[in-house]
């Protein structure tokens, strides 16, 4: 299978299926966040904040993604 390359020899994959992923991912981590704030498990609290610093670091991986062309 021949990869597309630009001048330099850089190769380009194709994100999309990452940012699919990730986009999953951030959907079913945002879903236990709520049900975990709505259980009113705050004495939790350190699994709540998991769940926060996980959904802002897949968001700023699919912002650091290269956008399609």
């Amino acid at each position: 299978m021949i990869r597309p390359q630009n001048a330099l020899g850089v190769n380009f994959h194709p994100t999309e299926q990452l940012q699919e992923q990730l986009i999953a991912e951030i959907t079913a981590y945002e879903r236990q966040l709520d049900a975990a704030e709505m259980r009113g498990d705050r004495e939790d609290f350190s699994m709540i904040q998991t769940y926060k610093e996980l959904i802002h670091a897949r968001r700023a991986m699919l912002e650091s993604l290269p956008r399609p062309l």
